[in-house]
């Protein structure tokens, strides 16, 4: 089906569905989700221009030639948590989870950490962690983050199997690839980018295509091999020498296939001084994803694939390959966007790293940051983590979720465990008077464990006069109950003491507000919004990455017991 057939069809769906009017944003997104075309631009005025026509139809026209087309039933799909793999007997169930380090996982790769190591736990498989590090240009690899990759997929409760870095099977890739030209199935290609576009968006062949193996294969020589000078006069003279940008190898696919971006594509570009943190510059070809994803699934013994449906073309391009070389390609299930909302950085490594770089951020940890090393210092736990993205599931609908969702989750993990505290966030001074010398405090540790014991801050009383630290917020004149002291009420700048217990305060529908003693040290809360919170804490005993909930204002970890400094997780 052609580009505005497509259009066509989702333009009647959707106009149907919405009374006789379509919504080209709508149509679009529908669009890419049955393919990945090459270029958006083309799409979009595609599908404006059907769309155009389609709302110039009655409903009832719109209705008759909407009969014409025939849809795949994904709109309400099954929740599948952990998906059931069509596995053969005595098959190794073999997974993957490929990111490029160019930065840290964040909340986006979770879903994909999860997913994969829930899988091979659920089949007593084999789960692999490759890096997909073959990009030094637009995604060049951070160094530091395949540590990191490590470290936080075992925090997160899936310790993989294996480590596997693309970037050191460069000569398996060559080696395939010169397989695939000496089979006539791989090209060496010189047109400039825009040429190329433009072939395959016409379905012509470029100049280059039937070129045969022998000449390919002196192109192929002089891709990987940089000639110039005295070095290039040594070369056998049929060796052309080819610069950067001049050449690309292509796989050939089929020239008039409906999707243009699954037309020739290209398996290898060269790269002068690519500086690798791994392969430093030993190598001058480097390997597109889909071709060394290709190979490497192969090489790996992939038997199963959990992708973005973004990557359908990825999956047309791929097969190719394998139907050259006589391969099995592994079972692919699909699954839709995931957005979470409600976090104060992007997700996108490049940018946290150049915010890091400018001093925006302090580090890839940094509590606005929305990577797992950054929840992880907040107090968030890997169950939390694990139980959101298991009830999301795997399904093709796209699905927008909130931070919120995933604090909630993470409360119903900690709140058992976590003691409770008082601290005054924005602390003043207020003098009670009439207070008894034999007056004390006692708040439970846990209000649903009293076997933890209770709290009893000592109080400094002189003369009847009892100097505390309230929040500024309920700094206002009416009657209050100190949590686990006594009721008081406020006039102006001062309060006086008031006889009775909580259940008098509770009578009089009195608020019920924390407090810290005169004597309290501060302490500092570091803010998911990046603020940094000054503020009163109670004596206690928290220990270095203990998590506490603060009463009255949220869940926070200790990240220094020595310096008093949390960060805090959420209400």
């Amino acid at each position: 089906m052609e580009l505005e057939e497509i259009a066509r069809k989702y333009a009647l769906k959707n106009a149907v569905e919405h009374g006789g009017e379509c919504n080209p944003g709508a149509v679009i997104g529908k669009i890419f989700a049955e393919e990945e075309f090459e270029n958006k631009g083309e799409v979009t005025q595609a599908a404006q221009k059907v769309c155009q026509g389609v709302n110039g139809l009655s409903l009832e026209e719109q209705e008759e030639q909407l009969e014409e087309f025939e849809f795949e039933e994904q709109e309400e799909q099954e929740h599948d948590p952990v998906p059931d793999l069509d596995v053969d007997e005595d098959e190794e169930v073999v997974v993957r989870f490929a990111p490029n380090p160019n930065g840290p996982p964040h909340i986006g790769h979770a879903r994909g950490m999860t997913v994969n190591g829930e899988l091979r736990d659920k089949y007593d498989g084999k789960l692999i962690l490759r890096y997909d590090d073959t990009d030094p240009v637009t995604k060049r690899p951070m160094k530091e983050a395949y540590e990191m990759y490590e470290e936080d997929y075992t925090w997160l409760g899936y310790e993989p199997d294996e480590i596997r870095y693309s970037s050191k099977n460069f000569d398996t890739y060559i080696e395939y690839a010169e397989k695939l030209i000496e089979m006539g199935k791989a090209y060496v290609c010189k047109c400039s980018q825009e040429q190329g576009q433009k072939y395959r968006k016409e379905g012509e062949a470029c100049p280059h295509r039937d070129q045969s193996s022998e000449k390919n294969m002196d192109l192929w020589e002089g891709m990987k091999n940089e000639a110039s000078g005295s070095e290039a006069s040594r070369r056998k003279s049929s060796q052309e020498k080819i610069s950067e940008g001049e050449a690309t190898l292509k796989i050939k696919t089929d020239m008039q296939h409906k999707n243009p971006a699954v037309r020739d594509f290209v398996a290898f570009r060269i790269i002068d001084d690519p500086d690798h943190p791994i392969t430093g510059d030993e190598y001058r070809v480097w390997p597109l994803l889909d071709f060394q994803g290709a190979i490497e699934d192969h090489v790996m013994g992939t038997t199963h694939i959990v992708r973005g449906k973004d990557l359908r073309a990825s999956t047309k391009r791929q097969k190719y390959i394998y139907n050259y070389l006589d391969w099995e390609y592994p079972d692919i299930r699909y699954w839709g966007k995931v957005q979470v909302s409600g976090f104060n950085a992007p997700v996108s490594g490049s940018t946290l790293g150049k915010m890091i770089e400018d001093g925006e951020l302090e580090g890839w940890d940094d509590p606005r940051a929305p990577t797992l090393r950054a929840l992880k210092r907040r107090g968030f736990q890997p169950e939390a983590l694990q139980k959101f993205f298991i009830e999301m599931g795997v399904t093709e609908n796209d699905i927008e979720a909130s931070v919120e969702s995933l604090e909630k989750a993470n409360t119903r993990v900690i709140d058992e465990d976590a003691d409770r505290y008082f601290f005054v966030a924005e602390p003043e001074k207020l003098k009670v008077s009439g207070v008894s010398e034999d007056l004390e405090a006692e708040m439970q540790v846990h209000p649903e464990h009293p076997e933890r014991g209770t709290r009893s801050p000592e109080l400094e009383i002189e003369d009847g006069d009892l100097e505390i630290f309230i929040d500024v917020s309920d700094f206002e004149d009416g009657f209050y109950r100190l949590k686990g002291l006594c009721n008081i009420e406020i006039s102006g700048n001062s309060a006086e003491y008031r006889e009775g217990d909580h259940k008098v305060a509770l009578e009089k529908n009195a608020d019920f507000i924390h407090w810290a003693p005169s004597y309290a040290e501060t302490a500092t809360v570091k803010m998911p919004d990046g603020r940094d919170l000054e503020g009163r804490i109670e004596p206690n005993s928290i220990k270095k990455d203990e998590i506490v909930q603060f009463e009255r204002f949220g869940f926070v970890r200790c990240d220094s017991a020595d310096d008093a400094v949390f960060y805090y997780a959420h209400q």
